[in-house]
């Protein structure tokens, strides 16, 4: 069985373009009902500990695959840094054999920027030269690199809660030769992207500041935030898709998230040959993806594939 932390998938030299093919591959079969999956389910402690898993099974290809996740909310309980770790297992179904077990956070940090790979190879506009951060934390760096890499992006725009943050990003895009335009008007950022990325902290709370009638109309949003901070305006036409509709909507009907958008389509739908309704494909594309059990399943079978080329060699 192979082990990797995240120092192990660092050295593959695993982007998240890499995975791509793969979480598409897992999500099309997803949504045929070629893999079985249980939506995340979470336990929350008052102290703010917190616990989450999900898992399912590939018969197919005759794997099976396990996700925990597992942290500590501090910051509205002790004013401190929160903190998580998450662990994964793929195994071999037809036996039982663990194939590849992974541990750290590269997992839960990459999935949202593989999620928004997938959906920009379909619903980015062309000519993409603009890239909109609301939050300019990690993600923002992240999604960076990975949006860098599959367009010419000449300029960033970015609104952070923090001028720090938003001037460290400013800092590491222009070591690309990126333009940073910092917006202290959220309105401002949201119009000038091509693509926007939002992933606003959900620890102190999130009351909507945003507006997707700011959007551009061809502009593909990937909402790291789950749509927290988001609302409709006057109600615009968007092509609104979720990496797992099911998932999604039990998040919507507990209060977790908004439920002022309707989920028209599932990404892995789409995918798989489904077409949007020919109203809302003239919109703005809106992804809001929770995280679900194939992306992860998808970006551990690719690991455990890159990981045994690197082995053979």
């Amino acid at each position: 069985m192979q082990v990797m932390d995240d120092a192990a998938i660092a050295s593959l030299g695993v982007e998240a373009a890499d995975l791509a093919a793969s979480v598409s591959l897992a999500l099309a079969a997803h949504s045929r009902g070629e893999m079985l999956v249980e939506p995340k389910r979470m336990q929350l402690a008052a102290s703010g500990a917190y616990a989450i898993g999900t898992h399912g099974i590939w018969a197919r290809r005759e794997l099976a695959f396990f996700h925990n996740l597992v942290g500590l909310d501090r910051e509205p309980v002790k004013g401190g840094r929160s903190t998580y770790r998450s662990a994964q297992v793929l195994f071999r179904s037809s036996d039982a054999v663990p194939l590849l077990t992974i541990h750290g956070n590269t997992m839960s940090s990459v999935l949202p920027v593989v999620m928004t790979v997938v959906a920009a190879q379909r619903f980015a506009p062309d000519g993409v030269e603009s890239v909109s951060f609301i939050g300019a934390g990690l993600q923002a760096r992240l999604h960076l690199d990975a949006l860098a890499g599959m367009f010419p992006v000449k300029r960033v725009f970015s609104h952070s809660r923090s001028r720090d943050s938003s001037l460290a990003l400013s800092e590491y895009a222009g070591k690309r030769g990126i333009e940073t335009v910092i917006c202290t008007n959220p309105q401002d950022a949201v119009r000038g992207g091509d693509i926007v990325v939002s992933s606003i902290s959900e620890s102190f709370g999130v009351e909507p500041f945003l507006d997707i009638d700011w959007l551009k109309p061809t502009a593909l949003l990937s909402s790291v935030d789950m749509l927290r901070p988001w609302s409709r305006g006057s109600g615009r036409e968007a092509l609104v898709i979720a990496d797992d509709v099911l998932q999604a909507r039990q998040m919507i009907e507990s209060g977790r998230v908004p439920g002022i958008f309707p989920i028209d389509h599932e990404l892995g739908g789409l995918l798989a040959g489904e077409q949007p309704e020919p109203g809302k494909a003239s919109g703005p594309v809106i992804l809001f993806h929770p995280g679900c059990c194939a992306g992860l399943f998808g970006m551990a079978m690719a690991l455990h594939e890159r990981a045994q080329l690197s082995t053979n060699r």
